[in-house]
């Protein structure tokens, strides 16, 4: 039998696939080693405590009030509703956190909470929105809670969840696991997971805070939470707060839900909790609502102290516009 061989262009075709087909299996197993990495430090991640260097300790007297801000900053893009992650510019976005950030600095607050902030993601150029906003805001004490933490470094790197700004110390904090919607997107994705930090108001005493931003598509999943919510504050004797983005209007509320039960979530809170609301049922204005900032037609923004306080004050900031939520203020008087 007579073996013919092969001419040098297919000699030459033969080796490039070959090589190709070995570079491309390569860079198949760096990437799944990549995300596997990430995939498996989410939970050493999931929450972060830091603090500048020269940061004041807590004071030897509590203070009598405490001032708060919740505000939903939607990754930085913006006003306009449905507006995509990606477009504004860098520096638009950039521009816009820092203003986020001034604005905060001259409301005088003790403690806000912040949700949809970016750690480390690729439509907001990996900037660290926490940091920024902080800076520019004054405050020392920084809690990241990430509730989506996936991607590929440098590739596709999906890094947000939400932010603690104290002026206290921050002793400890720790993720609350929510219920999920999807059991596949928290295992690739993440999900919306909420936050429980202790912080120290003085030498002899601390509260805690219950940050959340809850399922926005189910409000099952959302009064699932915030029972959830209340196990952890059952846990607890120190005076307690609940903010965040709750995407839950109750009942006599525009856009007011309920699950196959029955339930709400921000009364199962009101009702089961403790937790004190404001507006007060049947007193709710148009002031009053929070989402979306262009034209508010539903409240889903709160803060919600339980018995331990006095509510001295509580209002929407609608002439801050930097997002398509309003911030909600609170000023709180220990009773």
């Amino acid at each position: 039998m007579i073996h013919r061989k092969r001419s040098p262009i297919k000699r030459f075709i033969v080796t490039f696939l070959s090589r190709l087909f070995r570079l491309f299996v390569l860079v198949c197993l760096v990437l799944m080693v990549s995300y596997a990495w990430t995939w498996f430090r989410r939970d050493q991640r999931a929450v972060e405590i830091t603090a500048v260097a020269d940061a004041p300790p807590p004071p030897s007297r509590a203070p009598d009030t405490l001032r708060l801000l919740t505000y939903n900053i939607a990754h930085g893009r913006g006003p306009v509703l449905h507006t995509p992650n990606d477009l504004p510019s860098k520096e638009e976005r950039l521009q816009r956190l820092k203003e986020i950030g001034e604005s905060i600095r001259g409301l005088g607050l003790d403690i806000v909470f912040l949700q949809e902030v970016d750690f480390n993601t690729w439509w907001s150029d990996g900037i660290d929105q926490a940091s920024v906003i902080a800076e520019a805001a004054g405050f020392p004490h920084i809690v990241r809670q990430r509730n989506y933490d996936t991607g590929l470094p440098a590739i596709r790197r999906y890094d947000f969840g939400n932010v603690l700004l104290s002026r206290f110390p921050v002793e400890e904090a720790e993720k609350i696991d929510s219920p999920v919607l999807s059991i596949w997107e928290d295992v690739f994705a993440g999900n919306h997971d909420s936050l429980a930090a202790s912080v120290r108001i003085s030498e002899n005493r601390t509260i805690w805070i219950l940050g959340a931003h809850l399922e926005h598509r189910s409000e099952d999943i959302r009064v699932e939470a915030a029972a959830k919510l209340i196990q952890v504050q059952r846990q607890h004797s120190e005076p307690m707060i609940v903010m965040g983005d709750l995407n839950s209007s109750p009942p006599g509320l525009p856009d007011s839900q309920t699950s196959a039960t029955g339930q709400n979530a921000v009364e199962l809170l009101e009702s089961f909790g403790g937790f004190q609301r404001r507006p007060l049922r049947g007193k709710a204005t148009h002031l009053d609502f929070t989402f979306p900032s262009e034209a508010p037609r539903r409240i889903i923004d709160w803060i919600l102290p339980d018995r331990s306080w006095q509510i001295l004050e509580y209002r929407v900031l609608r002439d801050i516009t930097y997002s398509d939520h309003l911030p909600v203020l609170s000023t709180v008087r220990f009773r």
